[in-house]
């Protein structure tokens, strides 16, 4: 943007938000606010924003009902940048929260009322986003939901603006965190990154009766990483994988922002109380691995000051048993639901920090190709312990079924790929070397369990998502890369079998595959028959083309 449309752009952006930028004593409407660029911001100035919950516009005994717009707004994701042009669901990002409670069915009519023009440019060549498929697309899936076919928002049930579509989520299923975002064929990178996800926790009377901290001390965490222009605006601009940037409106296979987004702000801070809080903590980047950990040094070159915290839920709910940690690696779509305690750190500043390189691992390159995100806010121990009288604890250990590999009735396994060109340019990713497009090869049967083996060739960490289901994880193994190619795909496995981590030994929809791998999980098909997908979550690379239907038969 040159510099005339530049200042006639904050010219217009100036009545709205002088307020936040000035102060709320600036009385001077045609005052222009003073606008900073990304890279000069300071960072950790902003409160964190805690998603609103969503109210429905109907209750019944054994039901809700609600009604979701997705449209185009203007915010701030920092207070020191002009508003930035987003996609929201009901005009807010993250979108709102859903609260909802075990056996209490949820109806949702989710209603596309965003522009004809996409946000970001769209790349016709990729499976689902060619002519005649118009640019702006959408269709919600609630990840993690055991729910029917209709419900289930698969990627090819898309509907343009104007449209709309009524789901019913029956959550008859074991309370967790989960999270609804968009999952349009070809363009799910796209519309989640210009905004369209959010929270939906589920809940029952004996998760409620645990003595969990609550209400103002249960926070919501979406991390996520977004790029932006000097204006303020978003920009997509995905890269080789080799960090060489992919032309205008292509698709490429990574893709990293330079500035960490909590609940939707830049580098934000909460005040918190010396006591237990709840964080229940989604990784909702496209591509970005986070591993985290609780930092009290002043700086990320520091020598680490750890706060311990415990892991007492995954994926599709609690643990057996709280896990203590130290930090927690989350891929893409993945969630853990924690508790830290901040007694005893009185005026203390606490950094949500992180580790994982980008792309993940990253142990193959010699150089880092994108800048890391070493910190993403800040906790401040500044508010007094108030006199609530509710005592909070951990949950003491409970049973969860366990899956058995004598359990399984077929063994299935998954070849993870990427097809190249002869200058070493990434084609896409596949599964089996098949497309989405291909004909349906996998059919499970209701009530039956199956053991899948995930076998990752490629470079990257894959995290790999069954719709419908939650999983168990039973192992990780490597395999001989070598006599794979050789013998034309053959799984030679080697080096002894690694059962999941404590904090991963619970019910899992997403699982991290680690190059030259084999992730075996256990599934049981329960719920519903009919046709639902599995994919890496990765959005570039379920867009073009790691994503596989199936379907579950009587």
């Amino acid at each position: 943007m040159g510099s005339t449309s530049r200042r006639e752009f904050l010219k217009l952006s100036a009545g709205s938000v002088s307020a936040l930028v000035l102060g709320a004593g600036a009385k001077d409407s045609a005052a222009e606010p003073v606008y900073r660029t990304p890279g000069t911001i300071d960072r950790f100035i902003d409160p964190l924003p805690i998603p609103e919950k969503l109210k429905p516009y109907e209750a019944r005994k054994d039901a809700e009902f609600y009604r979701v717009r997705m449209v185009e707004f203007r915010k701030q994701l920092h207070s020191q940048l002009p508003p930035t042009k987003l996609w929201g669901y009901d005009g807010q990002y993250p979108g709102p929260t859903f609260e909802a409670m075990r056996g209490r069915r949820v109806e949702v009519r989710w209603e596309n009322h965003l522009p004809l023009q996409h946000l970001l440019p769209v790349d016709t060549r990729i499976h689902g986003a060619m002519p005649p498929a118009p640019a702006v697309r959408a269709v919600p899936h609630l990840h993690g939901s055991r729910t029917d076919s209709f419900s289930d928002g698969l990627p090819e049930k898309w509907f343009a603006p104007g449209g709309s579509v009524r789901y019913e989520y029956p959550n008859e299923q074991q309370p967790a965190t989960l999270w609804y975002h968009d999952h349009a064929m070809g363009i799910t990178r796209l519309n989640v990154y210009a905004g369209l996800s959010g929270f939906y926790l589920l809940r029952d009377q004996r998760e409620l009766s645990m003595s969990l901290p609550s209400g103002r001390y249960e926070i919501p965490l979406s991390l996520q990483d977004r790029m932006l222009d000097d204006d303020g605006q978003l920009v997509y601009a995905p890269t080789r994988d080799d960090g060489v940037p992919v032309p205008k409106g292509t698709w490429g296979p990574q893709f990293f922002g330079s500035l960490p987004v909590v609940n939707g702000a830049v580098c934000p801070y909460l005040d918190v109380e010396p006591r237990p809080y709840r964080l229940r903590v989604l990784n909702a980047c496209n591509g970005r691995f986070f591993n985290l950990y609780l930092n009290l040094a002043k700086n990320p070159a520091d020598i680490p000051a750890l706060v311990r915290f415990r892991q007492i839920g995954s994926d599709g709910g609690l643990l057996e048993k709280p896990a203590p940690l130290e930090q927690v690696l989350l891929a893409p779509a993945e969630r853990a639901d924690l508790i830290v305690d901040f007694s005893g750190l009185e005026e203390k500043t606490v950094t949500l920090s992180n580790s994982a390189r980008a792309p993940y691992p990253g142990w193959t390159l010699l150089r880092a190709l994108y800048a890391p995100l070493l910190e993403l806010m800040q906790f401040r121990v500044t508010l007094p312990k108030t006199g609530t009288g509710k005592t909070f604890s951990l949950p003491a250990a409970i049973e969860l079924p366990r899956m058995k590999a004598s359990d399984a009735v077929k063994t299935r396994d998954f070849v993870l790929s990427e097809s190249m060109d002869d200058k070493g340019n990434s084609l896409g990713m596949h599964i089996n070397g098949k497309e989405y497009a291909d004909a349906t090869t996998e059919f499970p049967k209701l009530g039956s369990t199956e053991m899948w083996r995930f076998i990752n060739t490629t470079d990257d960490t894959h995290p790999m998502h069954l719709h419908l289901v939650q999983f168990q994880i039973l192992e990780r193994r490597g395999f001989d890369f070598g006599t794979f190619v050789r013998q034309q795909g053959k799984v030679q496995l080697v080096g002894s079998s690694r059962p999941p981590a404590p904090n991963e030994a619970g019910w899992k929809d997403t699982a991290i595959v680690n190059p030259h791998e084999v992730l075996t999980i256990l599934v049981r098909f329960e719920g519903y028959k009919g046709r639902y997908v599995y994919h890496c979550h990765m959005a570039e690379h379920e867009d073009n083309d790691m994503m596989r239907p199936f379907e579950v038969v009587a």
